[in-house]
Parts: C-alpha cells; structure tokens; sequence
C-alpha cells in the first residue's frame, strides 16, 4: 500500500519505495543478492518497475527503499500487517557493498521501532530461505528468536519449493533487543594509551 512513512537514523534513511526507483535497484542486484526471494529476479528496468509497483501496491505492506547517505543501498517492507497484533519484516536486498555494514542493524532497528512503537503491535518476525546461511546468520545477530523451520513452505526463485527458517522479537523482548542494536550500532570506545 502507499504510504508516506519515512524513518532515518545516523546516515540511513528509509522512504517510500518508488516505481522510479527500478533502474538504480536493479543496478545494484544481482543473482547471488536475490537469492532467497520467492520470485526470479528480473531481467530489465521495466521488469524491475512491474515488480515494484507490486509490492508497492500490495495490502497490508509499507514497501521502502534503504539510502545510506543519500545513495540507493537497497530495499525492505514491512508486511503482513495486522495492526495492534504482529507485522513481519522482509523482503530485504542490499547491494554487496553494504553487506556487513551498520546499514542492516540501523534499518532494523528503524523497523521494530516503527512497529513496536507507531504500530502498536506485538510481535514482529523475519524469515528468510533455509539454504541462505547469511541471511539467517544476520538476522539471530538482531537478536531475533529462531522458531524454527517451516518445511515446504514457499516456491523459490529458482522454481524449487523452499523450506523458510522464521524468527520472531516479542514486545516484551523488544527492550533486550533494542539494547543490542543500540549497543552494535555504538561507535568504539578509543582504549586508554592507544592511538
């Protein structure tokens, strides 16, 4: 659905997706970035606009491109709202020059927030394939609670039917949780007598 929500903190900025958007998005992926989505990743700008404009349009979804100081770094919804109750987080790309980086936790950060704290719901949750080891590493590394593995769950991009690992952070978590975040997200203490 539409939606004029933006949120920012410390350089990372999330807005609402945009049909425009298509060119510099499909610049950025590619194969091995768009492993894990349930759909193939698509092979020319107007393609990727037909996507978006899905997702964009989608009930129940706040669709947003991910900026790291100003420059496109990627994409993440927030779906499967069900206001007062639970939302998931997902459909999460970057560009390979941003994996690893503060760009993840800071935009999750932004998002549990958002949705702890603006929607007033009780749960949030992250899935991601099974076979995408790094996906599922950075997502515990949230302190997200696994819950296990739905088995036959999804048909990849890749035509084979997926097996999804799904987390979740609880409201009554989400203090812990933020704490973690926040402390990542810290800048390094300099160590006494070293320069």
């Amino acid at each position: 659905m539409e939606h004029s929500t933006t949120l920012a903190r410390d350089g990372v900025h999330l807005r609402p997706l945009r049909v425009e958007d298509a060119p510099a998005f499909r610049a950025l992926v590619d194969e091995e970035s768009w492993a894990g989505m349930s759909s193939p990743l698509p092979a020319s700008d107007e393609a990727m606009a037909e996507h978006l404009a899905r997702m964009i349009a989608a009930p129940a979804q706040l669709a947003f491109a991910v900026e790291q100081d100003g420059r496109l770094a990627g994409r993440t919804t927030l779906y499967e709202l069900v206001p007062g109750l639970r939302v998931e987080i997902g459909s999460t790309i970057y560009a390979r020059d941003v994996w690893g980086t503060e760009v993840n936790p800071t935009a999750k950060l932004l998002l549990f927030t958002h949705a702890f704290e603006e929607l007033g719901v009780g749960r949030v949750a992250l899935r991601c394939d099974h076979r995408n080891t790094r996906s599922h590493r950075a997502i515990a590394r949230l302190g997200a609670r696994f819950e296990g593995t739905l088995r036959a769950f999804r048909r990849a991009a890749d035509g084979t039917v997926a097996d999804i690992d799904y987390f979740s952070v609880l409201r009554s978590e989400w203090p812990a949780v933020r704490q973690g975040l926040e402390a990542r997200l810290r800048p390094a203490e300099p160590v006494p007598g070293i320069a």
